[in-house]
């Protein structure tokens, strides 16, 4: 070859070749085949859509529905009144003995949420309000109203794991101080009652609880009322049984002792599940895809069969 024939002409067109890699083409006819055949058996998969919306909405309406209830409170501050600085840094010793706070913060929130929220409090209200044949209905016999197997009914232990999982949960706004108590049943009417009942409950046992520590105090403190002799000490213990008598004043006629209802549970109207919407929609979109695979099924047994028979 010369050197002529080396180099052409700058303006000459040359020419160009777009190489398209095999995988790229069959992904390009794959697809194309695909969408022919939705194409052509639109009619069966627009069926199988609607089938499977119809299946999943019938099933939906098999299931029990399940509601929500939500009672929204907020804890009470009590009024606290301490000794002064001076008698309370001479005299904090008398006051733990008799089980006082002279910190002045009436503020126990912490103690009525973590007293809410407590196993124990969800063991009691179980048993106060006889919820294991109602967390148990499946091992229920309404009739004889005895378990089905009396030889292996459900403990109650079973019944505050499955109260506490599953039924009731707390919430705290920190912000805002703002409890929520949120129950989930199948009957929209229990789920109001319960959130309001752990409420009233909780707030009956811790009044009953600062009641009966308030006459403890009192007794302890008028023994050492008796036997102090220095004025000062006397003051001091005599503006302890003040704070004390408050104390038993405000546990005896206040209802609302530890918390105090914002909105109180209503049944619900709404359930929040099944959602039959929703089970419409996914059971639209399984009836098309089973029904597309079906048509791609059909027909790659089509053409295998095409492929195998003589021509």
């Amino acid at each position: 070859m010369n050197e002529q024939s080396q180099h052409r002409p700058t303006g000459e067109p040359q020419g160009y070749f777009v190489v398209v890699p095999p995988q790229v083409a069959e992904d390009s006819i794959d697809l194309a085949r695909f969408f022919a055949m939705a194409l052509r058996s639109w009619m069966l998969l627009v069926l199988c859509a609607l089938l499977g919306a119809a299946v999943a909405v019938a099933v939906s309406f098999q299931l029990r529905s399940l509601y929500r209830a939500q009672a929204i409170v907020a804890p009470v501050t009590q009024g606290g009144s301490g000794v002064g600085g001076s008698l309370r840094s001479q005299f904090g010793g008398i006051a733990a003995l008799a089980g006082i706070d002279l910190n002045g913060g009436g503020d126990r929130k912490a103690e009525y949420l973590a007293t809410l929220s407590s196993v124990g409090f969800a063991r009691d209200f179980i048993q106060s309000e006889n919820l294991l044949p109602v967390l148990f209905a499946e091992h229920w016999d309404p009739a004889t109203r005895q378990w089905k197997d009396p030889a292996k009914p459900p403990t109650l232990e079973a019944g505050v794991k499955r109260f506490t999982e599953d039924v009731r949960s707390i919430t705290e706004d920190r912000r805002t101080n703002i409890v929520t108590i949120t129950i989930e049943w199948y009957s929209r009417e229990l789920a109001a009652q319960w959130a309001n009942r752990m409420v009233e409950q909780v707030n009956e046992r811790l009044r009953a609880d600062a009641a009966t520590t308030a006459a403890r105090s009192l007794e302890y403190l008028n023994k050492e009322a008796e036997t102090a002799n220095v004025i000062e000490l006397r003051q001091a213990v005599y503006g302890l049984i003040e704070s004390q008598i408050k104390s038993a004043m405000m546990a005896k006629v206040q209802r609302e002792f530890a918390f105090r209802f914002i909105d109180r549970a209503v049944p619900p109207e709404i359930r929040i599940f099944p959602r039959r919407s929703l089970f419409a929609v996914v059971g639209l979109l399984g009836g098309g895809i089973l029904g597309f695979l079906f048509v791609v099924t059909r027909n790659s047994f089509r053409s295998r069969r095409q492929v195998r028979e003589p021509s």
